[in-house]
C-alpha cells in the first residue's frame, strides 16, 4: 500500500488551496442582501409585532418575551421597552394621529401614548388576543381571539359594543376598512366574512383559502381587501365586485402578515418561509424578494412614506429593510429608463481620445444624471 507523505514544500501549496476554497465559499453562502439596513436584537425570543408610527419617528415590537419595545428610528435604538402583558404580543397597531398605540397579547388589548404611558385595557377576550383593526378617528376597535368571536370597542369608553358570533373556529384576523366602514374577520376554517360597521350585518363571505386565515388588511381607498392563509397564498379581493382579484402564489409556507402601502400600489407579505415579499397589486406581480431572517417571519409593516419595511421574525431579529428605487424603476421602466441612460452617452467607456481627467469629470455627470433620472421616474410613480 503506497504511503503519501505531506512535506512542507507540498503543505503550503495545500494550505493556500484550502484557504481560498473556503474564502470563496464564505463568499458565495454568505452574501447579504443590499437592501437590508440591520437587524435589531434586543429581545429575548420570538418577535411577533412591528409597527412604524405613522410620522415615521419611532416603531414598535411585541414579543413572546411579553415586552413591547419603542424604538427610535433615526438611531435605531431602543426607547423604553414596556411589561404589561403576560404572553406573547401578537399584535400591535398605531391610531392614524399617531397620539396613541394598541397592544394585543394575552386576553387583553392595552391601550399607551405614544411614550409608553399606559392609558386603559379592554378586557372581555377568554382567550389570548391574535390580531385588532382601529377605525379611522380611533374611536373603535375591533379585535379577534381564538374564543369563537370577535369583538367591536368602544376605546374612550373602554366597553365591548358587540361580539360578533362566529362558531365556525377561532378568529386570527381581524381589519376595520377606514374608508367605508367594513370590519372583516377571517377564521380557521378559511373563510373570510365582511359585516358593515353601522348595524353589525354579514354582506358577503368570501371561501377562497383552504386553511386558516392568518391575517387581513383593506386597502386604503377601501377598494381591495388581502388575505393570507396556512395555504401559503395571498388573495386580494375586489370588494366592489365581492370577487377574488388577484391570487399571489410565490411564499412557499404559510403567510402570517400582509400590509398595503400607504399608496394602495404595494402589498408586502412575510412568510414562515422566512422571506418578505413586496408586490405589485395592479398586476399582482412579486416586485422582490427580501432575504435574511433564519426563521419564520410572523409580522410586517410599510412605513407611510412607503421606503421602508419592518419584519418581525420567530428568530428573534427585527429586519429594517429598503424598498430601494432602483428595485421598484427596474420592475415598472427598467426599459424606458435604460434608454435613456444609454442615449445620453454618458456612461460608455473611456475613449482613446478622453484624458483621465476628462473621463472622471464625465463620470461624475453621469452619476448626477443617473440621480435625476431616478428621481423623474419615482415622482411619476407616486403621483
Amino acid at each position: 500500500m503506497p504511503i503519501y507523505r505531506i512535506t512542507m514544500r507540498n503543505f503550503k501549496p495545500v494550505i493556500l488551496l484550502i484557504f481560498l476554497f473556503n474564502l470563496f465559499t464564505v463568499d458565495l453562502f454568505a452574501q447579504k442582501d443590499n437592501t437590508l439596513l440591520t437587524s435589531l436584537k434586543k429581545h429575548s425570543d420570538q418577535v411577533h409585532s412591528v409597527s412604524f408610527s405613522p410620522d415615521g419617528n419611532q416603531f414598535i415590537s411585541g414579543s413572546k418575551d411579553e415586552s413591547i419595545i419603542i424604538w427610535d428610528f433615526a438611531l435605531l435604538e431602543p426607547i423604553t421597552q414596556l411589561k404589561r402583558h403576560y404572553a406573547t404580543i401578537y399584535e400591535l397597531e398605531y391610531s392614524n394621529d399617531g397620539k396613541y398605540f394598541f397592544s394585543g397579547g394575552d386576553k387583553t388589548i392595552n391601550v399607551w401614548n405614544t411614550d409608553g404611558t399606559y392609558v386603559k385595557s379592554l378586557s372581555g377576550h377568554s382567550t389570548s388576543v391574535w390580531s385588532v383593526g382601529l377605525s379611522r378617528n380611533a374611536d373603535y376597535l375591533v379585535s379577534g381571539s381564538f374564543d369563537n368571536n370577535f369583538r367591536l370597542w368602544d376605546i374612550a369608553e373602554g366597553k365591548t359594543l358587540h361580539v360578533f358570533e362566529n362558531n365556525k373556529k377561532s378568529v386570527l384576523a381581524v381589519a376595520f376598512s377606514e374608508a367605508n366602514n367594513l370590519i372583516a374577520c377571517g377564521s380557521q376554517d378559511g373563510s373570510i366574512e365582511i359585516y358593515t360597521f353601522d348595524n353589525f350585518e354579514l354582506i358577503h363571505t368570501f371561501s377562497g383559502h383552504g386553511s386558516n386565515i392568518y391575517s387581513l388588511d383593506f386597502s386604503n381607498d377601501g377598494k381591495y381587501l388581502a388575505s393570507s392563509s396556512r395555504d401559503n397564498n395571498i388573495k386580494i379581493w375586489d370588494l366592489e365586485k365581492m370577487e377574488i382579484f388577484h391570487v399571489l402564489t410565490k411564499h412557499e409556507r404559510s403567510v402570517m402578515s400582509v400590509k398595503f402601502s400607504s399608496n394602495d400600489h404595494y402589498l408586502v407579505s412575510g412568510s414562515y418561509d422566512a422571506s418578505v415579499i413586496i408586490w405589485d397589486v395592479k398586476t399582482g406581480e412579486d416586485i422582490y424578494t427580501f432575504l435574511g431572517h433564519s426563521l419564520p417571519v410572523n409580522d410586517v409593516d410599510i412605513s407611510n412614506d412607503n421606503r421602508y419595511i419592518l419584519s418581525a421574525s420567530s428568530d428573534n431579529s427585527i429586519n429594517l429593510w429598503e424598498i430601494k428605487p432602483e428595485l421598484l424603476i427596474e420592475f415598472y421602466f427598467n426599459d424606458e429608463f435604460q434608454k435613456e441612460l444609454n442615449d445620453s452617452k454618458l456612461f460608455e467607456p473611456k475613449n482613446g481620445s478622453e484624458s483621465r481627467t476628462e473621463y472622471k469629470e464625465r463620470q461624475v455627470k453621469a452619476e448626477n444624471y443617473k440621480k435625476e433620472i431616478i428621481q423623474k421616474y419615482m415622482d411619476r410613480l407616486n403621483r
